[in-house]
């Protein structure tokens, strides 16, 4: 009798595990996403930010150039739930953040923020919507050391789906 309830416990698993697998095959998120500011954000100068994501079932990875640097994504995709962390590369973009070069060593690599979006529009999604949430890091000068890190309250973000571009060569010759 144990034996009949561990094998239909695990073929439930099993059966779960696998239905998890086939829907990251349905909803793919590789591509480029341009986040979409807001007017106000705008007016103060923001750009529009721009992540290339790719996916290998439900493991995704991803990055975006920043000026002295970029930023890794990598995280999963859970139905239609996308868990990203975000982790900050480059000396030199740290320090334009306003890290002392001693601290921007110590944080090159090292985990800044975290997302959670979910998946909207469809079987090809258009759009990324959910939360940002940035890692602040408390620090001092002198000597520079990093004192405390802690997560902020979540941001809103959404992001859309960038199509590609067609061009019509024999129109622009």
């Amino acid at each position: 009798m144990d034996i009949g309830w561990q094998l239909v416990v695990g073929a439930g698993v099993g059966g779960v595990v696998v239905l998890w697998l086939l829907s990251t095959f349905l909803f793919r998120v590789s591509g480029t996403w341009e986040r979409e500011i807001t007017a106000a954000e705008r007016e103060s100068g923001l750009r529009p930010e721009r992540i290339t994501l790719g996916q290998l079932g439900p493991l995704v990875t991803g990055r975006r150039e920043v000026p002295g640097g970029w930023q890794e994504l990598s995280g999963l995709l859970v139905g239609r739930t996308l868990r990203l962390t975000r982790r900050d590369h480059g000396l030199k973009a740290l320090v334009a953040l306003g890290f002392p070069e001693p601290v921007a060593v110590k944080l090159d690599g090292e985990v800044t923020a975290r997302l959670e979006l979910q998946l909207k529009g469809g079987l090809m999604p258009l759009f990324l919507e959910g939360s940002f949430t940035p890692q602040k890091v408390e620090f001092t000068h002198q000597p520079p050391r990093i004192t405390r890190s802690y997560f902020l309250d979540p941001q809103p973000r959404r992001y859309r789906k960038l199509d590609a571009v067609v061009v019509d060569v024999a129109a622009s010759a």
